[in-house]
């Protein structure tokens, strides 16, 4: 009998991004603050007959993504189904942990893609999150390994992916040092409200590495606010976020330190998204809006 697995992880916003001057490595030190949402991405590894893993993908319904494909922003082609895509390779890094490689195995990989595409709410992230998950309980099942990996190897193992896989494993709340890859949980005590989000996808994409090009280019010219010295989520948001008192109290001090430093470059590379933030904020049902990581996608707290 064919052995199937499913896995989920979640897409993400962050509540907080303070992002530090290029390295010479070519990335940037952050202080975030990474908040997990309801919108997942699912990834489902079946046995085939063929060597290696092949890959599929669908789009869940009614999901934002479903909305871009109504809207023409997303075309389901320009998707990789191959070693570069992020599921595959999180796949592949659980194999080799396990001393094997995809030659080893026979298995179909289908994603279901759910979270915005390029649209700064790792989308990507959440499939190779999913994609290790299920590869972790599949080797398992099949007595590949005794076991299933600890959390924390995946975690180790998920580093070197990018820096918002580590966080999509997580999920919930968690503060992101280094280049968000450092992670410190950030328990929801019994009883706490969580923020209630929703998401405005945009009919356009953006590419991460171009909005962090644009800060830099941009805070060499003075357009945006030099890099803070000291990286720090503040904790006055934290308490605030976990605080026991009605959500409704809360929102106010919350929206105010909210902080998003691609914001800005996101903006001006694609204008179009003043309006949409203008017009989400005029819904007397909103509290916050703001730009979702490195965007287009808006955000926005409800009451």
């Amino acid at each position: 009998m064919s052995v199937s697995v499913k896995a989920t992880a979640p897409g993400k916003v962050n509540l907080y991004f303070a992002v530090g001057p290029l390295k010479s490595d070519g990335y940037h030190d952050v202080a975030s603050l990474y908040a997990a949402v309801d919108i997942l991405e699912t990834v489902t590894l079946t046995e085939t007959d063929a060597p290696g893993i092949s890959q599929s993908m669908s789009v869940a319904p009614g999901s934002p993504v479903a909305q871009q494909m109504e809207l023409g922003a997303f075309d389901p082609s320009v998707v990789p189904l191959d070693h570069t895509n992020l599921a595959y390779r999180g796949a592949a890094a659980v194999l080799g942990e396990a001393g094997l490689s995809p030659a080893d195995v026979c298995l179909n990989l289908h994603i279901e893609k759910a979270v915005p595409v390029a649209g700064g709410m790792g989308g990507g992230s959440a499939d190779a999150a999913a994609a290790m998950k299920a590869m972790n309980s599949y080797l398992a099942q099949t007595g590949r390994l005794s076991q299933e990996l600890p959390h924390n190897r995946l975690l180790q193992l998920a580093t070197p992916l990018g820096a918002d896989v580590p966080f999509a494993l997580l999920g919930g709340l968690a503060v992101g040092q280094g280049i968000g890859d450092r992670l410190q949980a950030i328990p929801l005590p019994e009883g706490v409200e969580p923020l209630r989000f929703g998401f405005v996808p945009s009919v356009s994409g953006l590419s991460t590495p171009a909005v962090f090009r644009e800060l830099d280019a941009g805070r060499e010219r003075g357009r945006y606010p030099s890099p803070d010295e000291n990286l720090q989520v503040p904790q006055q948001l934290i308490a605030t976020l976990t605080s026991p008192a009605p959500l409704t109290e809360r929102l106010p001090l919350i929206s105010s330190l909210l902080r998003n430093d691609l914001a800005a470059p996101a903006l001006s590379l694609l204008p179009d998204l003043e309006q949409t933030l203008a017009v989400t904020a005029e819904d007397p049902g909103v509290t916050a809006c703001f730009v979702s990581g490195s965007g287009p996608t808006v955000a926005y707290i409800s009451q």
